[in-house]
């Protein structure tokens, strides 16, 4: 894995004033969080408040951080992205009701 953090050091304007430096963690923890939360051994999923404590509302979705990764790891769309939308699912969903519901078993 490279780990060269120029996706940390591209980002347009940082996350914003100057207190919020603090809890931005930036893309390159943004992905470490996604392969925490879609490990398919991980059924608890522990850390669904981490990545918004760590700034992941303040990510813009610009793909500075994908355009200059020398690996050509695609950091927006298959890290953010996806983060963003578990992390929602588990806002709005919280007992993932509307993933796991089977029609059969409803019937029943």
């Amino acid at each position: 894995m490279h780990q060269c953090f120029l996706c940390q050091d591209v980002l347009p304007r940082g996350p914003g004033p100057r207190e919020n430096k603090t809890t931005y963690a930036g893309p390159r923890f943004f992905i470490r969080f996604a392969e925490l939360e879609m490990h398919p051994l991980d059924n608890e999923r522990p850390a669904r408040a981490a990545p918004y404590k760590a700034g992941l509302g303040m990510c813009n979705i610009t793909k500075c951080c994908t355009e200059v990764c020398p690996e050509h790891i695609k950091i927006t769309d298959n890290a953010i992205i996806p983060l963003k939308e578990r992390v929602v699912d588990a806002s709005f969903d919280p007992g993932g009701l509307a993933r796991s519901q089977d029609p059969a078993a409803a019937r029943s």
